[in-house]
């Protein structure tokens, strides 16, 4: 740990430009934790409400037979910082100790399907009612309304398949890819708070709060928006060929000769075109006429990634980035995790913070140049519910009445 982290002055040094702001997260997974970790890495006081035993993103690992105590990095990412509280909201007690706690709250981010939400009350419009000054935020797969509100759907559905992104990025011929879970929902994260952003800077001057939609879907249709707009506007975008046969050789995947991959990153294919001819030392091709515009260039497409594929499988990948960074070629690795880990760049600008003595990846953007060494680590669950309940003006009869009341049901529940 960085001293400087033990010191006051330092800590209060630290971004937190959303302190004072207070943030119920009635959320399980990811995309709603996600936003909700933002919230709280920027200074927002964020109380994640849990039913008994804990929101289920917690114990995934063990679910899909990993052994106990298999690290759940995914958890920690979206939930360092905030504070648990467990109440049974499906119970009468539960529900009104919530439904107190929304009228002194700022923000209410939940994911929860809008047909659960309605049936514990917590609709949009009933809330809005009763607590107008609230900015309430929702994600969900598929948004209100329309024949797909309530259907179930993680980011690999939602988010990939139904938007066309999977189609899009899936090599003509093949398989849709076995794609990461969680990208979607960091995106649609990120969708989420900027809409609560907006939403708390519009109720300083109106006092009043708003209705907030963020979906996997919209997120996704927003992130392919020009491939999407393409085809509105009566275009035919495909998906891409195999790289043998792309029209853009200068914005392609290489393999080295040690079996390592790496991008070409020439977007304009004849000002970056010299400099990778010269790089493999191939300075007769710089006026070849087949190459002469970026038309003959993918007129000429398969010639020359051949041409390249046979240069660039020569020599292992650190040779090859000595010689393309002399040249001025515009590239970037394939980097493994592990990789990732050592990354220079990713260190220099502060990408990584320590929670609870493990590496974890900071937020996506940081204030001031400031770099954060550590955070608080994710809470156990029900780790603060006596603290924020007296937080939030509950007497300590009423806390020992919540909590019994929440032991009842939970063994009625078991029952």
């Amino acid at each position: 740990m960085n001293e400087k982290d033990t010191d006051p002055a330092h800590a209060a040094a630290q971004p937190q430009p959303l302190r004072g702001i207070r943030v119920l997260e009635f959320a399980h997974w990811m995309a709603g934790p996600l936003a909700g970790g933002l919230l709280a890495d920027w200074g927002a006081e964020v109380t994640k409400v849990e039913p008994p035993g804990g929101e289920p993103m917690r114990t995934i690992f063990s679910k899909m037979g990993a052994r106990a105590g298999t690290p759940n990095a995914a958890f920690t990412l979206a939930n360092r910082g905030k504070r648990s509280v467990v109440i049974d909201i499906k119970h009468d007690a539960g529900r009104a100790a919530f439904e107190r706690m929304l009228g002194q709250a700022d923000v209410l981010l939940t994911n929860l399907r809008p047909d659960a939400l309605q049936r514990l009350g917590l609709g949009a419009e009933e809330v809005r009612r009763r607590h107008p000054h609230l900015v309430y935020c929702t994600v969900s797969a598929y948004g209100w309304g329309g024949p797909d509100q309530d259907r179930p759907g993680y980011d690999i559905a939602a988010f990939f398949g139904r938007t066309g992104v999977a189609h899009e990025i899936t090599t003509a011929g093949s398989a849709p890819p076995a794609l990461l879970q969680g990208i979607g929902d960091s995106f649609t994260a990120l969708s989420a708070v900027t809409g609560i952003l907006a939403a708390l800077m519009e109720r300083r001057q109106t006092g009043k709060g708003r209705f907030v939609e963020a979906s996997l879907l919209r997120t996704g249709m927003w992130a392919l928006g020009s491939e999407l707009g393409q085809q509105a506007s009566g275009g035919h975008p495909k998906p891409p060929r195999p790289r043998e046969q792309s029209r853009t050789p200068m914005y392609n995947s290489y393999r080295t000769a040690d079996g390592r991959w790496f991008f070409l990153v020439g977007v304009e294919a004849r000002r970056h075109l010299p400099s990778v001819l010269r790089a493999i030392g191939r300075d007769d091709l710089v006026d070849d006429e087949r190459f002469r515009d970026a038309r003959s260039i993918g007129t000429h497409a398969a010639e020359l990634i051949r041409l390249l594929d046979e240069a660039f499988g020569s020599q292992p990948l650190a040779w090859w980035a000595a010689q393309l960074d002399r040249h001025d070629v515009w590239w970037a690795p394939v980097q493994t995790p592990e990789e990732v880990l050592d990354d220079a760049q990713a260190e220099a600008v502060g990408a990584w913070i320590e929670v609870d003595g493990k590496r974890s990846v900071d937020g996506p953007l940081r204030f001031d140049f400031i770099r954060r060494s550590t955070a608080p680590q994710a809470p156990a669950v029900g780790e603060h519910t006596a603290q924020v309940l007296a937080g939030f003006g509950f007497s300590e009869d009423e806390i020992a009445r919540l909590q019994a009341s929440t032991s009842d049901a939970e063994q009625r529940d078991a029952a």
